[in-house]
């Protein structure tokens, strides 16, 4: 089972959605992917004035990608929707491809989320005892 947590993304509105900690997606930034349903919903497509259209290198190739920077307020969020990290700004790669939202390493850092165990899905904050189940 991979490794999701629940987040709370704030742009012009706000969504709560879980997401894949993916640290085969690596970056110098706060990057995270959204695919372009939930762009929709967070009202950032079509793409605003600032993004820049980007080739990305992916598994499965290069892909066409819009890039939009400090778009989204990141927060993970518990079932309850109360919030159990800081809140972190981010940029959005919108996704025509993904059907999920992936974090970047550098945003699973960033937040201090420790993957334990990727096939049962556990996780921690650093520095905590207590193990969390995937999303």
């Amino acid at each position: 089972m991979p490794v999701r947590v629940r987040v709370r993304l704030r742009s012009g509105s706000v969504v709560v959605v879980s997401a894949l900690l993916n640290t085969g997606f690596t970056s110098d930034e706060l990057d995270i992917h959204v695919p372009r349903g939930l762009a929709e919903k967070l009202g950032l497509w079509p793409p605003p004035g600032n993004a820049s259209l980007e080739v990305l290198d992916t598994a499965g190739g290069e892909v066409l990608s819009y890039f939009i920077p400090n778009a989204v307020e990141l927060v993970v969020v518990d079932e309850n929707d109360v919030e159990v990290s800081r809140r972190i700004t981010c940029n959005v790669i919108v996704s025509l491809h993904e059907r999920e939202v992936l974090l970047s390493d550098a945003v699973i850092e960033e937040l201090g989320i420790e993957i334990i165990s990727p096939k049962t899905g556990l996780w921690r904050f650093r520095g905590e005892s207590r193990l969390r189940r995937s999303a």
